[in-house]
């Protein structure tokens, strides 16, 4: 047991607002109730059940108790025990200290007894509390049982000890009342008794029965009852005061009063009655009610007064302290925070008007009480236009049920719009009307906040349903300090689209996948804990190898996190492809660096022998047999050297989609041929054998007889590079449904496995070292492949390893068997008639040598060395044909051919374009300025023969 500490006295106004509005309500009432009360009975039994019900109580003994601690009136609730039985050990140890006392479980206390004295089996907690006078003494005891074990919280601990409080005025007045009534009964049966003895004075006894007197108004004289010594605080045998002495006694603010009304009576003849203060030989002063009766007396006689005096002073305390408890609830009401008092009197014919307002409204509304008092509506006449209807319906329901009136409505007065939350309760009166007491709460900031709060919900929910980033709210769950999972408790929609997680709210992320990497739970676990917001990028493997920019902040201060994350993933995968690609041009710089070295190489080995031949055509002094060796290997060295270039040229036409196929039905045979007749002197040169195995039947083709010559020369050749003197390859083809498949295998140095996805792209090499390099650009297989897939068929390289060969596979789209035409006849002119010729070139070497050239092919001819000379010499020479160098000095070669153009005699000479430059567009731009031809360097003499043959004919 422990002894609660004593609760100091304090204002009831700090109690109220300590409660809640409901203790409010009940507070209020409860002091309205007790202070106009003077029956102490009804005052117990409303204090112990409101007591009972602030606290959640069903069972308590509320008694008053004189000074020895015996119970003088008392009553219970939940319990069959008489109220006045002796004291149970806790009642009576609060009783003695005056102070609560507490026992949070009877089973671990020793007083626990009195429990099984009130109530055997059904309390496990007592608390006591005394109810104290105003100076102190105990009026008695409050104590309240309950059925489990533990204490009351401070707040209800506080508002027990207030609402004893509020009682202890009432109660103290009322037994003050109930102790005058019997003293003034005593009186009466004393004045009965004593009347045989004492005549002169039973009818004042009998009319005050306290201090009885007889005055002579004639002498002053004024004779008392013994109890004058009580009243002024007189020894036995002090003298007793006459009439004038008797006013000097009384408060001067008294004195007036009564000395004019005692005159008044005696003027009248009639009953006087009087209530003032006297002064007591203590100095303090007590309230008298006195009242006295004109006493009959002979003709003549002196005019007497007999009468009595009684002590009123504790039922003017309890007035006074009533009023003053009014006027604190007075106050209370006019200066409660936000809000006011109010009451409604609904009369028995159904009316009803306000009949109070606390000064509270007019702080809200700019209104005052007296203005709503004096409108019939009272405060209604205030009430929004649009919430009429709302609260006319519940005030209504309220009035018809007998329940509580709760209303939320707005108020239109001088300070604007204000909304009001009014609650009130129906209470019974005396004279048949129904006072509903209520009270009106300002809200406005409240309502104000809660619809901010809603507007900014909304606004909320808007972002959250409208951004394209996802967004999520999470709890993460913690095994012990370590972040194990999180579930979802919000996503928006975007959440789906950048997870791919489908229904996730509610659910956990392990739930949703399993194998989630732990990294995810300690960073958000970590910002959970810590409060840390934190930004990061990761990857999800579970989630499908998504990457995600993440942001990540702590809701409140519970382990809640909000997200806010992006798929990230084809950003990630551009940032890669973005590197493969800067790799790609880092390795194409490379290989174009290792090309430019190469072509030079390449190009110098031609012109190595091609010079040798020069200079042994120059010393064979006219050796015929030498001479044509050495042309021999010329030629074959500048055909080499031209193959180079025009293998440059056709990839470089492929990758941009410049190059043309002109298709026909062909043979696949006369291609094989072909390609082996290209390719047979380097397989000779180096003694290999060339094995070739064809299908019997004659397969179509719909190619390009040129170009797939090329494709098949090509690989034969890039056989015969890569295999030892003396190797073995072998060329066979077969007819697969409707597919043609070429294969040529080789025994040479093959081709490591890490090279074969790599073969033929462009500048690949096997092995450039210089033990084992086999020259080449290698551009060669990827011209093979290139046109290959013009053709719509695909080619593959395979090897088992370096040493062991390899074996190239080329499959085609074939034609259905077709009855092959027999070849037409193709004519070959002989050499046309010799004609005119000029060439312009401003390498004088090459302009020399084609001049020597077409001379000894039995053309005349003019040279002229950059292009201004080449107008001029035209229009001495008049050729009929014009080889016309392009980049020249002075005047470029299109320009000189539009200047000739633009002659007279110039209109119907052939100019034939003789360049290195071949492509497309340069042929374009050849034939804009004029020329009727575009040959490339080094031009085939065929070829030349043709374009003379044809332009010598048609300009003639």
């Amino acid at each position: 047991m422990r002894p609660a500490d004593a609760t100091p006295e304090a204002t009831v106004e700090r109690a109220l607002c300590l409660a809640g509005v409901g203790e409010l309500e009940r507070l209020l009432d409860l002091g309205v109730r007790l202070s106009s009360g003077l029956d102490p009975d009804p005052i117990l039994v409303a204090t112990l059940a409101e007591a009972a019900a602030l606290v959640g109580a069903d069972m308590g003994l509320l008694r008053l108790v004189d000074d020895a601690c015996r119970p003088d009136l008392g009553t219970s609730l939940g319990l069959a025990l008489d109220a006045l039985a002796p004291l149970g050990s806790v009642s009576l140890l609060c009783c003695r200290r005056g102070a609560p006392v507490v026992i949070a479980d009877t089973d671990l206390d020793p007083l626990a007894v009195e429990a099984q004295e009130v109530a055997p089996g059904r309390v496990r907690a007592l608390h006591a509390v005394p109810l104290l006078t105003r100076d102190g003494r105990v009026l008695g005891v409050l104590t309240l049982y309950f059925p489990r074990p533990g204490s009351l919280s401070q707040r209800a601990v506080e508002l027990l000890g207030r609402c004893v409080q509020v009682a202890a005025g009432p109660l103290e007045n009322a037994l003050q009342h109930r102790r005058l009534a019997r003293e003034l009964a005593d009186s009466r049966a004393a004045e009965a008794a004593r009347a045989a003895e004492a005549g002169r004075l039973s009818l004042g006894l009998h009319a005050a029965g306290v201090c009885a007197w007889e005055w002579n108004t004639e002498t002053g004289e004024v004779l008392w009852s013994e109890a004058i010594f009580d009243i002024l605080g007189l020894k036995p045998g002090d003298p007793t005061p006459n009439a004038e002495e008797w006013f000097s006694l009384m408060h001067p603010e008294d004195v007036e009063g009564a000395r004019s009304n005692t005159e008044r009576s005696v003027r009248a003849r009639t009953s006087a009655y009087a209530e003032f203060r006297v002064r007591r030989t203590d100095g303090t002063y007590r309230w008298l009610a006195a009242k006295g009766d004109l006493m009959p007396t002979p003709e003549g006689g002196p005019v007497r007064y007999v009468g009595a005096n009684y002590d009123i002073t504790a039922r003017r305390e309890a007035v006074a302290a009533l009023r003053d408890n009014e006027e604190r609830q007075r106050k209370l009401a006019d200066n409660l925070p936000s809000g006011f008092i109010y009451q409604v009197l609904e009369h028995p014919d159904g009316t009803r008007r306000f009949s109070y307002v606390s000064r509270g409204v007019e702080a809200i509304s700019g209104v005052g009480p007296d203005e709503i008092l004096a409108h019939p509506l009272g405060l209604y006449a205030w009430i929004a236009p649009e919430d009429v209807a709302l609260v006319t319906r519940e005030e209504a329901a309220a009035f018809r049920s007998r329940e509580h009136f709760d209303c939320l409505f707005r108020i239109c007065g001088r300070r604007g719009v204000r909304w009001l939350n009014c609650r009130s309760a129906p209470r019974r009166q005396a004279d048949g009307t129904t006072a509903w007491d209520g009270i009106a709460l300002d809200v406005t900031e409240r309502v104000q906040a809660e619809e901010a709060l809603r507007a900014s919900e909304a606004r909320y929910r808007s972002l959250f349903s409208s951004i394209d980033e996802g967004f999520c709210v999470i709890e993460v769950l913690f095994a012990g300090d370590r972040p194990v999972d999180y579930r979802f408790l919000e996503v928006n929609p975007a959440f789906e689209k950048h997870t791919g997680l489908r229904d996730a709210a509610g659910k956990t992320m392990r739930e949703l996948a399993p194998d989630h990497d732990a990294h995810w739970f300690e960073v958000y676990g970590e910002v959970a804990r810590t409060g840390r917001p934190t930004r990061f990028v990761n990857e999800a493997k579970a989630l499908g190898d998504r990457w995600f920019d993440v942001y990540a902040f702590r809701l409140g201060d519970g382990d809640r996190v909000a997200i806010l994350f992006t798929d990230i993933s084809a950003r990630r995968h551009a940032e890669a492809e973005r590197e493969r690609l800067v790799e790609q041009l880092r390795d194409a710089d490379r290989k174009k660096d290792d090309f430019i070295a190469l072509l030079a190489h390449e190009l110098r080995n031609p012109l190595a022998p091609i010079r040798t031949g020069l200079q042994v055509t120059r010393l064979a002094r006219g050796n015929p047999d030498v001479i044509a060796r050495a042309q021999e290997m010329m030629d074959r060295q500048l055909s080499h050297m031209i193959r180079l270039i025009d293998d440059l040229m056709d990839v470089s036409r492929i990758s941009r989609n410049k190059l043309e196929l002109r298709r026909g039905r062909i043979l696949l045979a006369d291609v094989i041929g072909s390609a082996v007749e290209t390719a047979r002197p380097q397989i000779e040169a180096a003694g290999h054998d060339l094995q070739l195995a064809l299908p019997p039947g004659p397969i179509w083709l719909d190619a390009d007889l040129t170009r797939l010559a090329q494709v098949f020369s090509n690989l034969l050749t890039n056989s015969a590079k890569y295999t030892p003197a003396g190797g073995r390859i072998r060329l066979a083809a077969e007819r697969r449904g409707d597919d043609v498949v070429v294969t040529v295998t080789d025994n040479g140095t093959g081709i490591p496995a890490d090279s074969l996805t790599s073969i033929f792209d462009m500048f690949s090499q096997v092995d450039r070292t210089l033990e084992r390099s086999a020259g080449g650009l290698g551009v060669g297989l990827a011209l093979v492949k290139g046109l290959v897939e013009m053709h719509g068929g695909s080619v593959a390289a395979a090897s088992d390893g370096e040493g062991r060969g390899s074996t190239f596979t080329v499959r085609l789209p074939a034609l259905a068997d077709v009855a092959r035409r027999a070849p037409e006849d193709v004519p070959h002119p002989a050499h046309g008639p010799a004609c005119r010729v000029l060439v312009v070139d401003d390498n004088h070497d090459g302009a020399g040598a084609m001049a020597m050239m077409l001379e000894m092919l039995g053309h005349v001819v003019r040279t002229a060395h950059d292009g201004v000379e080449a107008v001029e010499v035209a229009g001495a020479f008049r050729p009929q044909v014009i080889l016309m160098d392009v980049g020249m000095p002075r005047l470029n070669g299109l320009d000189a051919t539009r200047q000739i153009r633009e002659r007279p005699w110039g209109k119907d000479i052939a100019i034939i374009a003789l360049t290195g430059w071949g492509q497309d567009a340069d042929r374009a731009r050849s034939k804009a300025a004029g020329c009727d031809c575009h040959l490339v360097k080094p031009v085939n003499l065929g070829d030349l023969e043709r374009a003379l043959d044809q332009y010598a004919v048609r300009r003639a």
